[in-house]
């Protein structure tokens, strides 16, 4: 995608709003819980892509 900084930040933030959350943990915690991810999914800093 090739998309400004600026406008990921904005998507972010009304995603977070609309949905009650203050974080992006707090909204991987919400896909988690209601299935949209798995732990599987979610990659560790450092680890290979």
């Amino acid at each position: 995608m090739n998309i400004a900084e600026a406008t990921v930040k904005n998507h972010l933030h009304n995603i977070l709003e609309k949905l009650h959350l203050q974080s992006r943990i707090q909204a991987v915690a919400r896909a988690i819980r209601d299935g949209i991810i798995s732990t599987e999914d979610i990659r560790q800093p450092g680890s290979p892509t």
